[in-house]
């Protein structure tokens, strides 16, 4: 395994300390977790003890502002956030024939770009931005109510460039140690160009979510009873009636732009990522893809798209879904927990408010779970 690979340290330190054991980010400790076997008696079977987040105060107020959006937070205004969102994006058909139906659309979209490229005399094609292309058309179709075709595609070249920037920022050792005490890190040489290229990246990211916010609230007309037609309108909707109301609530502007960044970062990297590593690892196996065609030419029969419904026939499809997956580990560093109370791992005794990781990395790396070729 190549040295530079992000996750093999926590295996190395699995080897030396166990399954359990501290590691240091900058002067923050943190307690990684890295079997299988530890992970699910903790953060599935006592999830509740885990599910808080480490505060990252000025960390966050650089980044995002403030300690806003679902990714970072915890507690009522986690729980309120999350629950609505799940909600609206129900209500616009996710995990439904509808929803289905919007991908569907960008697939067929993406391979008539593809074909309209080879019609043109084109010899390579960059699969990948055509992927982004997709994945990106459909987020913003239920953030804000558009795709990228046209002349929106300029658009998401930049919304793409800044988020890849900030994903590859995020990873880096050195934003890694400005974690705690982040402002006092402006004023040190080599992390003060990190520390204003992360404020000069959230407001122009943030600016794009604000100019479609503005938008909406320009046009919507809060008058009428209709149906959201896309995420931003339920919030501006939501905020409104809360106003109203004249209670305190956690839908505020601010939030609004925070759900915007994490519902795009959590949808976009993720999906075309995985995507884009299961055809690099199809081109190394091409064996795999001959048992993959055979299997599509037994189960589909045809040249149709395969929906949800064929998902229980094509078992070597699903097996090459789950390994790519597994082999891509797209977040070497998982998201930071922190303990709601006192708890006991593997004899440990880990006080409250003990920052965790759930180093999956690890896991799906683990030789007692994947036996290693």
């Amino acid at each position: 395994m190549a040295k530079d690979e992000p996750g093999e340290a926590f295996r190395k330190w699995r080897g030396e300390y166990g399954s359990v054991y501290t590691y240091w980010l900058g002067e923050l400790p943190a307690v990684a977790i890295t079997d299988y076997e530890t992970t699910v008696e903790t953060l599935v079977k006592d999830g509740d003890a885990y599910a808080g987040r480490t505060d990252f105060i000025e960390f966050n107020e650089l980044i995002r502002g403030g300690t806003y959006g679902v990714v970072m937070t915890e507690g009522e205004l986690w729980r309120d956030q999350r629950r609505f969102a799940l909600h609206v994006l129900r209500n616009f058909g996710l995990g439904k024939n509808l929803m289905q139906e919007k991908v569907l659309d960008e697939v067929n979209a993406m391979v008539t770009r593809i074909k309209n490229e080879i019609f043109e005399g084109h010899n390579e094609h960059n699969l990948l931005n055509q992927l982004d292309i997709s994945v990106g058309s459909i987020i913003n179709a239920l953030l804000f109510g558009y795709r990228f075709e046209g002349e929106k595609l300029s658009e998401f070249l930049e919304l793409k460039a800044l988020l890849q920037n900030q994903m590859r920022d995020f990873a880096s050792p050195i934003v890694m140690c400005m974690m705690k005490g982040t402002h006092f890190f402006k004023y040190i040489p080599v992390f003060r160009s990190m520390y204003y290229k992360l404020e000069s990246n959230r407001e122009q990211l943030y600016g794009f979510f604000r100019k479609q916010v503005d938008e909406h609230k320009a046009n919507l007309d809060f008058t009428t009873d209709s149906e959201p037609m896309d995420y931003v309108e339920a919030f501006l909707r939501e905020q409104q009636k809360r106003d109203q109301e004249g209670v305190k609530h956690s839908f505020t502007n601010i939030q609004l732009l925070n759900m915007c960044n994490d519902l795009w970062m959590a949808g976009q990297e993720t999906t075309s990522n995985t995507i884009g590593w299961c055809m690099i690892y199809m081109i190394a196996h091409p064996e795999v893809q001959d048992k993959a065609h055979d299997e599509l030419d037994r189960m589909i029969g045809s040249d149709r798209l395969i929906t949800v419904a064929d998902r229980s026939q094509l078992h070597y499809v699903n097996s090459i879904v789950h390994e790519t997956q597994r082999l891509s580990n797209l977040v070497p560093h998982n998201a930071i927990h922190r303990t709601t109370r006192d708890v006991i791992i593997k004899g440990f005794r880990i006080p409250k408010d003990t920052s965790i990781v759930p180093q999956i990395s690890a896991v799906l790396y683990d030789e007692k779970c994947v036996p290693q070729a």
